[in-house]
């Protein structure tokens, strides 16, 4: 075991290194701040200096008076802590034939003599001073005279710095002796003895290691709390433990009421000494005392080995075992460890019926296997693929679907199996699965093994180990022929709008050309300006001509490539669409668009979902009003709660309550079978809904438009934001 240390010797020391640490601290400032205040005070000096002796050498240099300036230097480096000063005089060089002539004072111990270049301790000083200041001297017109080197130690500034460790040092093991001393007398008077005693105290103990006596009082307020506190807790230890007496005698009682089946056995676990009532209905018996735990286990020796272990020193926990209760089987997580009960070494056992469980693990995994039939025998096809894209397992309907054998399609990926123009759109939708865990009714192209190109609806989902992806896809290569048949129609219908919108353009060109022609034959004049009107009313035409050709390619330009555009916008082309046919049946439209936004989509999709809408609007006002006033279509649309409504209303006198509900279905149609084929409102539905990413829901509505009532099909489009 660790010796501890006293606390006399761990209070002295952390007075010790408290000391240390904030004389150490004021040290350091005292240094730092004698050291700058030295260097500051040298510095000013050697400006002193060099101010003084630039302005007597640049008159005594030309003068030849190198005795009077080297007299100078002698005097300044007796009177201030100059170690050198060292003068290149150019002028006296010149007489002497040299560059410069050298001369200087430097100081050697305590004496001041001569400069000599060629002594090598010379040269050494002026190479390692510790400050070093050159300057030019030049004379009145800017000549070059000569230049100084002026060089100083720091030998008096490392004296004074060395003072200050000396002191600080001494005056810190002062410190530290005083306060040691003062605080060890106020330690040991008001503290360690006071605890000393409430220790004496403390080792006084009962059989039950419980104090015997009070903490005695004392003079200090903090002490006498810590006592005061100390005999509360002696006193709740003292009452607890007449309580865990108490407690001992209940401790059956608990066990006896416990929800978990407890036993206790002796005898190397043999003989049951303690059971619950939760243990004898487990077992199925009255009383489980003095009855042998190893009858009830199926495999005996799965309890010789549970035994085993216990004698090893070893804990079960959680073990699932098997029990056979009067010919049932019973299924139990048992934990099992050593105890002393009575003073005796014993086995004790809690047991917690897991047979229902067990059941359940039965039925998932029955319902495994169905799955596992369902992947099999569905007709969908199935697939399992990695976030690659790469299949990892499918069903036969799969295989069926593309045309390839396994061993074929376990190297191929999705993306493979993918048409040109779809390859993008694909990966767009494997990561918006990876992203947001599935993508449902997506509608692609699929390559398969004879070449072909399949049109497939697919949905996706992420399965929760995010490593594996869930796939199904169905073959809806003709009902994509049966939408393009949809949409011819909506061709047809179109082209014939289009030739009731030219008809009156065609014949204000006709009038316009055949008026000039008739007055060129007549020989009338034709006014330039009458000419010019003539042409431009032509252009207008041309221009309103060429606008319907542009909106009925875009119409049938079949694109897969989402884009960005207005709600609104897509609504208007469709009535530019559908306006002659309107006119021609005289039905009114009145738009009513406050609000719009923009959405990622597929335009022409929705234009003919629009058209769709449109004409079922059309067709019931035709069959049912006959009064031109009351035919109207009206189209709004409002910002609610994060959503744009769109809505789309007429006066056709409503869907008939049965019907209502059946709108969206495939081929249910109300009109004749040579009006309609039923699947108009269906794959509106479904480019809604599924390839816009919203809601569409048909009522009977009531509404006024200029105070005047109608009542016919309200159809209203959700989009989100």
């Amino acid at each position: 075991m660790k010796t501890k240390k006293s606390l006399y010797f761990t209070f002295g020391i952390s007075i010790v290194l408290i000391v240390v640490i904030f004389m150490s601290i004021n040290a350091t400032f005292n240094y730092n701040n004698t050291k700058t205040n030295l260097i500051a005070k040298m510095k000013e000096n050697s400006k002193n200096s060099i101010i003084t002796l630039k302005s007597n050498l640049k008159n005594l240099i030309p003068a030849y008076a190198v005795n009077e300036y080297t007299n100078l230097l002698q005097n300044e480096i007796k009177n201030k802590d100059i170690d050198a000063i060292v003068v290149k005089d150019y002028i006296m060089g010149e007489i002497i034939g040299k560059e410069a002539y050298i001369t200087g004072k430097i100081r050697e111990g305590k004496k001041i003599v001569d400069f000599d270049i060629k002594n090598s301790l010379h040269t050494k000083v002026l190479k390692n001073c510790y400050y070093k200041k050159d300057f030019n001297i030049k004379s009145i017109l800017k000549k070059d005279l000569g230049y100084i080197s002026i060089c100083i130690s720091n030998k008096n500034m490392k004296k004074e710095l060395q003072g200050i460790i000396y002191d600080t040092v001494k005056n810190t093991i002062i410190m530290s002796i005083v306060l040691i001393c003062s605080l060890f007398i106020l330690f040991h008077f008001f503290l360690l003895k006071p605890i000393s005693k409430m220790i004496d105290a403390l080792n006084n103990r009962d059989n039950d290691g419980i104090p015997i006596e009070k903490l005695p009082e004392n003079s200090t307020k903090e002490l006498n709390e810590l006592a005061t506190t100390m005999n509360i807790m002696i006193a709740s230890i003292r009452f607890s433990r007449t309580i865990l007496k108490e407690s001992e005698n209940r401790l059956k009682y608990l066990l006896e009421m416990s929800p978990i089946a407890v036993r206790i056995a002796k005898n190397n676990g043999r003989v049951v000494v303690f059971a619950n009532h939760t243990y004898a209905s487990l077992i199925m018996q009255n009383s489980a005392e003095d009855k042998d735990p190893k009858t009830f286990y199926a495999n005996k020796s799965d309890y010789d080995k549970i035994i085993k272990k216990i004698n090893n020193n070893e804990k079960v926990f959680n073990q699932l075992v098997e029990l056979n209760i009067n010919n049932k089987t019973v299924w139990a997580l048992a934990s099992y460890m050593n105890i002393k009960f009575d003073q005796e070494d014993s086995i004790i056992g809690w047991f917690y019926d897991v047979t229902r469980e067990k059941e359940l693990q039965k039925e998932l995994t029955k319902q495994k296997d169905e799955f596992k039939a369902i992947f099999k025998y569905t007709k969908d096809g199935l697939a399992l693929l990695d976030t690659k894209s790469n299949f990892l397992k499918f069903n036969d309907a799969y295989l069926k679907l593309t045309g390839y054998e396994k061993d074929e399609l376990l190297k191929k990926s999705c993306i493979q199996l993918t048409t040109l123009e779809d390859k993008l759109r694909t990966k767009e939708a494997l990561d918006e699965v990876l992203s947001t865990g599935s993508k449902v009714n997506f509608e692609k192209n699929c390559l398969v093994k004879d070449g072909r190109a399949v049109r497939v609806n697919m949905s996706l989902v992420l399965l929760p180990d995010k490593k594996t992806i869930l796939l199904s896809a169905k073959d809806i290569t003709e009902q994509s022929i049966v939408q393009s048949q949809a949409k011819l129609a909506s061709m047809g219908e179109m082209i014939g709008n289009i030739a009731h919108q030219w008809r009156q353009p065609l014949n204000i060109i006709s009038t316009v050309a055949s008026s000039i022609k008739v007055r060129n034959e007549f020989g009338q004049d034709i006014q330039i300006e009458d000419l010019l009107d003539d042409m431009t009313n032509i252009m207008e035409q041309t221009q309103y001509l060429s606008k319907t050709i542009d909106d009925f390619r875009n119409f049938i330009k079949d694109t897969n490539e989402k884009e960005v555009f207005s709600i609104v916008e897509t609504v208007k082309k469709a009535l530019s669409i559908i306006h002659s046919s309107y006119v021609n049946n005289n039905i009114k439209i009145v738009e009513e668009f406050k609000d719009d936004i923009e959405i990622k989509g597929y335009q022409n999709q929705l234009i003919q979902a629009m058209m769709n809408i449109l004409n079922n609007s059309k067709d019931a006002i035709v069959e049912n009003v006959s009064n031109d006033d009351k035919k109207l279509v009206h189209i709004s649309t409002k910002l609610v709660d994060k959503c744009l409504i769109l809505c789309i209303k007429d006066s056709g006198g409503g869907i008939k309550k049965e019907h209502i509900d059946k709108v969206f279905e495939p081929y249910f149609t109300t009109k004749h079978q040579s009006v309609g084929t039923g699947i108009g409102l269906s794959i509106t539905h479904q480019i809604i809904t599924e390839h816009h990413n919203a809601i569409i829901e048909v009522t009977n509505d009531t509404f006024k438009v200029d105070n005047t009532e109608y009542r016919g099909a309200c159809f209203n489009i959700v989009f989100k934001i």
